[in-house]
């Protein structure tokens, strides 16, 4: 069974998989011949038009994560069942491009700026629509967005989104931030609070936190 790899816009390699070619115990076979190769590398798992069970979802990320030549940076998919699998078993998923769209009607004249690299202290990022970072937000970064803002990476900076508006959202692979302002309300986050699949939606003048994402002391 053959796979492919190939790298991605936030410093990663993508191993890519779909319905006909996702095994477990083949992948396994696969990342154990090329670790010498994905040695130091953030390593991801691509599953397209593939239904997961959780049984299946345990045991690929019980063993990645038991790689030390490897940091495993979670799972990308175009399945939403698949995403509220891993936000169960709080297992990082990526958010692809397609998805970002999906994620309402845009009007064309909106801006939907998308940033393929980590921000670092000292960088200040704006859009007047949705902002995408296909990277990390460090601390001392600063985002500022009329629309939503996706982070496919860490997000430790901080965020000021849906400026002027009354609905919106703000998602991340993890989360650990002091604060973050959505809609023109805040949120303060403990120094030792950390998410996976972090998302926060305001919506009807209610800001919510999506609970189950918490995952604390690590």
């Amino acid at each position: 069974m053959k796979f492919k790899l190939r790298g991605t816009n936030i410093i990663a390699i993508e191993l890519l998989t779909d319905e006909n070619s996702f095994n477990v115990e083949e992948i396994k076979k696969f990342i154990l011949e090329k670790k010498q190769l994905l040695r130091g590398a953030r390593f991801i798992i691509s599953v397209e038009n593939k239904t997961l069970k959780e049984e299946e979802v345990k045991e690929l990320t019980d063993f990645l994560e038991g790689m030390e030549e490897l940091t495993f940076c979670g799972l990308k998919t175009n399945l939403k069942e698949n995403r509220e699998l891993c936000i169960k078993l709080n297992v990082p998923c990526d958010l692809s491009s397609m998805e970002l769209e999906k994620e309402k009607d845009r009007a064309e004249t909106e801006e939907i700026k998308f940033v393929r690299k980590t921000l670092r202290s000292g960088d200040k990022i704006t859009s007047t629509g949705d902002l995408v970072v296909m990277g990390d937000v460090n601390p001392g970064a600063e985002i500022e967005a009329g629309g939503n803002v996706y982070v496919l990476g860490n997000l430790r900076g901080t965020v000021k989104a849906g400026i002027g508006k009354t609905s919106g959202e703000v998602r991340a692979l993890f989360f650990q931030a002091p604060r973050l302002e959505l809609c023109g309300k805040e949120l303060i986050f403990d120094r030792n609070e950390k998410y996976v699949n972090f998302r926060v939606k305001v919506k009807d003048g209610e800001i919510k936190l999506e609970p189950q994402n918490e995952k604390k002391g690590r």
